[in-house]
């Protein structure tokens, strides 16, 4: 993990969390004096695969409830990742706070989960790790999902490495496994939590 300073053209601001490959930034783009969320590889060259992988993915998707990806960049020998920066809360820490919820209080958090998780799978991609720390909720109720990092193409008869939060893995995902109903089986579970 980075502590503070600079990492290229990005002024880092505070540490958001980080996970097996990457620690996410809260960064100033120096010159374009904008904000980002800036995921970098924890170390350099290891996780290249996996990032570059990430960013296709992202690449790929443009929806109202993913978060929006602009660019990978390779900085100081380390690929991070540069998505919108979401101002807000994790899904977690709002369940924390608030649970159990009122009914339309999670379906509408549940919905764009739906929509989000319905418009990657037109596009063939599984999500693979959904949970609520990977739904983040804006100061303005918007609904994001967020880290793709174990995300996958959807490909006919494949068989694919274990890959989730096993509190919220399908019981296929534990068989290396993954569907769309993969990905809607986590959804189910988190709304069951919410509620």
């Amino acid at each position: 993990m980075i502590t503070a300073g600079n990492l290229g053209k990005y002024r880092l601001l505070k540490w958001l969390g980080g996970g097996r490959f990457g620690d996410v930034y809260l960064a100033e783009d120096t010159l374009l004096k904008r904000v980002f969320a800036v995921k970098i590889a924890r170390k350099p060259k290891e996780m290249d695969t996996m990032f570059l992988q990430e960013a296709r993915i992202l690449a790929e998707l443009s929806h109202p409830h993913i978060v929006r990806f602009y660019s990978v960049e390779l900085i100081e020998d380390r690929l991070a990742l540069v998505t919108e920066y979401i101002a807000g809360s994790s899904l977690r820490g709002l369940m924390e706070k608030n649970a159990p919820m009122p009914y339309t209080t999670a379906m509408d958090i549940f919905l764009p989960i739906l929509s989000a998780l319905g418009y990657a799978h037109e596009k063939n991609i599984l999500h693979r790790d959904v949970k609520p720390e990977n739904i983040l909720i804006s100061e303005k109720g918007e609904v994001k999902l967020t880290d793709f990092g174990v995300a996958r193409l959807l490909e006919k008869d494949q068989s694919l490495s274990i890959a989730g939060t096993p509190i919220y893995m399908p019981p296929e995902g534990w068989k290396g496994k993954h569907f769309p109903s993969s990905d809607l089986f986590s959804a189910c579970l988190i709304l069951y939590e919410m509620l």
